[in-house]
C-alpha cells in the first residue's frame, strides 16, 4: 500500500526532513504547515524538491480553529482558510486536514459546526481541494471520532470526508467499532499513531508519547484494516509527535517509521489471510491490495549463544563462570581450532569467551572488556531471520569464524545480534545442568528506546508490554518486557535514568538463566564460594509479612541469599544474582512454579540496591 509520513514526525529542517523521508523510501509525505512557513524554501521550491525526491504530497495540515466557532469570529477564520488554499495551490497539495476547535469561541454546536464546514468545503471545492475532518482528542466540543462522523455527514459534501487518527480515535477509549458502516469513500484520510500505555492528560500524551505502530499498545491494525476493508485505498501515512524523534537523527527515525508500517502491513496480511483466525469462519475477506510479505518471524524464538568479549589471558572471567558451574568444552570451539575462543557450557547454557580484537572481528568500536558483545538468535524451520533483516531493512553482516559463515546484524543499543543459528548449542545437554535463556535485558538510552521495540517486534516477532517503574539508588529504572507469542524468551528492555556524572552505558545488562531445584543448586553455589549477591536480611523480614511464606522455607532462603515471589494464583518465583561484572552485566538464576510469569519485580528495588552496595566483580 502507498505510505507516506508527516514531516512534524521527522527532525531537522525542512529540507533535511524531506531528504531522510524519500531516502527511507516513503512515497509521500503530510506537509507540516509550521515546516513550510519556517522554510527558507519558497512553496514552489518546496513542491519541486518533492517531485525531485519522488515525494507525493498528500495533505496539508492542519488547519486549526476554522468550524465549530462563533459566527463573528468563523468569518475571520474563513479568510484564513482562503489565504492557506491558495498556499496549497502554490505547492501542489490537494488534499487538508481541519481539526476539531480548541478556541475560546468554540461553541458546542454540531448543527452549526457542520454548517461552517459545508462552507469551507465549497471554497476548497472552487480549487478542486479534499477535507479531511479530524475529531482531536483533547478538543473543546468536538473530541470523539462519532463526532466527526456526524458532522461530515451533516455537511454532506462530496469532497468533505472524516479523517481518521489511530491515536485520537483509541486514545479516547473507542475502538475499530467506532467506524462499522463507515463507507471507504467518506474517509478522506487515514493518520497513524501508536502510544505508550500512560495514565495522563491526552494532550500531554499526544504531544510527548506517541510512538511508530507496533512499539506502543494501541490497536492501530485493528483501526487500520477496518479502513482498508471499508473501501479506504488513500495513504497509510504516520503522525507521530515525540520528544525522542525530535531529538532523534532523521534519516534514523524515517528508516524506523518505514519498518513501522512494513511490520503492520505483515500485521494486516496475517489478519485478512487467516493466520491469526482459529476457525476459517473468522477469517475476513481480503480486500484487493499489496501487502509486504517477509519471511515470517520466528514462532519461538531462542537465544542459543552468548558471545562475551575478553581480554587476552583473562582468567578471572573464565573463574567466575567455572564458579557458576560452566565447563570449558574442547569440542565446541569453531573448527578453525582458534585458541582464543573458548566455549563453556553448563547444561543449555552456552557462553563463548572471545578474546580476538575489536578490529580482527571488523566492529566499528572497542568497549571496555568483559562485555557482552553478541548473541546468537535461532527461529524455527520456517523463519529465514537474515532474509527477514533486509527485508525490514536492519543492516546485515556477514563475517567468517572458521569454516563457518556468520550474518549478523546490530540493534540499536550496540549489540550485534547473529542470525544464522548457533551449532554450538547443539550437543547432548548435562542432566545436572542449567536450561537455557529464561530472559535477557538490555541497557538502553532513552532516546533509542522505541527504536530498541521496533527491532526486537519487528524482526523477532516480539509484542511489548507496559512499562514498569522502579527506584535505583542512583536515579530510577525504567523496564519494559517483551515476548513471543509463543515460546519462553522474554527480552527485557532498561532504561535507567541516572543522576549528573554517573557513567552509563548500553548492552546486555542480564542474562537470566532457567533452572529446577533452585534451592539445592543455591546451597552447591554457596558451599563452592562462588560470588552471589548479598541480600539485606530486613528483606527476608519484610518477605514474611507480605507473603508469610513457611517457616522452614522463609529460614532457607535466608540463609542462602535467594529472593522469593509468589503470584496470585499460586505460581512461585526463586532467584538469585551474582554482582555486577566489570560494572557491565550480570547473571541471574531462576526457577519457576506453578506457572508464573512475572519476573519478581517486588524484589527489584532490593536487587538494585545490593548491586550499587556491592564492589564489582
Amino acid at each position: 500500500m502507498r505510505k507516506g509520513i508527516a514531516t512534524v514526525s521527522i527532525s531537522g529542517s525542512l529540507d533535511v526532513k524531506l531528504e531522510a523521508i524519500a531516502a527511507a523510501r516513503f512515497d509521500s509525505v503530510e506537509l507540516f504547515d509550521a515546516d513550510v512557513v519556517s522554510s527558507p524554501l519558497g512553496p514552489e521550491a518546496i513542491a519541486r524538491r518533492c517531485a525531485d525526491l519522488g515525494l507525493d504530497i498528500d495533505l496539508f495540515q492542519p488547519l486549526r480553529d476554522l468550524v465549530g466557532l462563533t459566527p463573528d469570529v468563523f468569518t475571520d477564520r474563513l479568510r484564513f482558510a482562503r489565504a492557506k488554499f491558495e498556499l496549497m495551490e502554490r505547492l501542489g497539495a490537494t488534499r487538508a486536514l481541519v481539526c476539531s476547535a480548541v478556541h475560546p469561541a468554540s461553541v458546542d454546536d454540531p448543527d452549526l459546526t457542520a454548517e461552517q464546514l459545508g462552507a469551507v468545503g465549497a471554497v476548497a471545492a472552487e480549487h478542486g481541494f479534499t477535507l479531511a475532518y479530524e475529531a482531536l482528542a483533547w478538543g473543546t466540543h468536538v473530541n470523539r471520532f462519532g463526532q466527526a462522523r456526524r458532522i461530515v455527514e451533516k455537511a454532506d459534501l462530496a469532497n468533505v470526508g472524516v479523517a481518521v487518527d489511530t491515536f485520537h480515535l483509541l486514545a479516547r477509549g473507542d475502538g475499530p467499532e467506532a467506524l462499522a458502516g463507515l463507507a471507504g469513500d467518506r474517509i478522506a484520510f487515514v493518520q497513524i499513531a501508536d502510544a505508550h500505555g500512560l495514565s495522563m492528560d491526552v494532550l500531554e500524551w499526544s504531544r510527548h508519547h506517541r510512538c511508530f505502530p507496533g512499539q506502543g499498545v494501541l490497536d492501530v491494525e485493528g483501526v487500520v484494516g477496518v479502513c482498508v476493508e471499508a473501501g479506504y485505498r488513500g495513504p497509510l501515512s504516520l503522525e507521530v509527535f515525540s520528544d525522542i524523534v525530535r531529538e532523534a537523527d532523521p534519516r534514523d527515525t524515517a528508516r524506523d517509521a518505514m519498518r513501522s508500517l512494513l511490520h503492520l502491513e505483515e500485521q494486516l496480511r496475517r489478519r485478512w489471510d487467516g493466520v491469526d483466525a482459529p476457525e476459517a469462519s473468522d477469517r475476513r475477506r481480503r480486500p484487493r491490495v499489496e501487502l509486504f510479505d517477509p519471511p515470517p518471524a520466528p514462532a519461538a524464538p531462542t537465544v542459543d549463544v552468548v558471545d562475551l568479549a575478553v581480554a587476552p589471558g583473562d582468567s578471572r572471567t573464565l573463574g567466575f563462570f567455572t564458579s557458576l558451574g560452566f565447563t570449558a568444552d574442547e569440542g565446541g570451539a569453531d573448527t578453525s581450532g582458534a585458541p582464543d575462543r573458548t566455549v563453556l557450557r553448563n547444561g543449555e547454557a552456552v557462553v563463548v569467551l572471545d578474546a580476538r580484537s575489536d578490529l580482527e572481528l571488523r566492529r566499528s568500536a572497542a568497549a571496555q572488556r568483559p562485555h557482552v558483545a553478541a548473541i546468537g538468535v535461532s527461529g524455527d524451520a520456517e523463519s529465514d531471520l537474515p532474509a527477514r533483516a533486509q527485508a525490514l531493512h536492519w543492516p546485515v553482516v556477514e563475517a567468517t569464524e572458521g569454516a563457518r559463515r556468520v550474518r549478523a546484524t546490530r540493534s540499536p543499543a550496540g549489540v550485534e545480534v547473529h542470525l544464522d543459528g548457533q551449532p554450538l548449542a547443539a550437543s547432548p545437554l548435562a542432566d545436572d545442568g542449567w536450561g537455557g535463556l529464561d530472559h535477557i535485558g538490555f541497557a538502553i538510552d532513552t532516546d533509542r528506546s522505541d527504536a530498541e521495540v521496533s527491532f526486537h517486534r519487528t524482526l523477532l516477532g516480539l509484542r511489548p508490554g507496559p512499562v514498569s517503574e522502579f527506584i535505583d539508588p542512583a536515579g530510577r529504572l525504567r523496564s519494559r518486557v517483551l515476548q513471543p507469542e509463543a515460546g519462553s524468551l522474554r527480552v527485557v528492555l532498561n532504561i535507567a535514568v541516572r543522576a549528573p556524572g554517573v557513567p552509563t552505558w548500553t548492552g546486555v545488562n542480564q542474562l537470566a538463566y532457567a533452572c529446577t531445584d533452585l534451592l539445592d543448586r543455591a546451597e552447591v553455589l554457596r558451599g563452592a564460594g562462588t560470588p552471589l549477591l548479598p541480600v539485606p536480611d530486613a528483606y527476608y523480614d519484610d518477605l514474611a509479612a507480605r507473603l508469610d511464606p513457611d517457616p522452614a522455607l522463609l529460614s532457607r532462603l535466608r540463609r542462602l541469599g535467594v529472593l522469593y515471589d509468589r503470584d496470585d494464583a499460586g505460581g512461585e518465583l526463586f532467584h538469585l544474582y551474582t554482582p555486577l561484572v566489570a560494572g557491565r552485566f550480570y547473571v541471574e538464576l531462576l526457577e519457576r512454579r506453578g506457572g508464573y510469569r512475572g519476573f519478581g519485580a517486588a524484589n527489584t528495588p532490593v536487587r538494585l540496591a545490593s548491586q550499587a552496595a556491592t564492589p564489582w566483580l
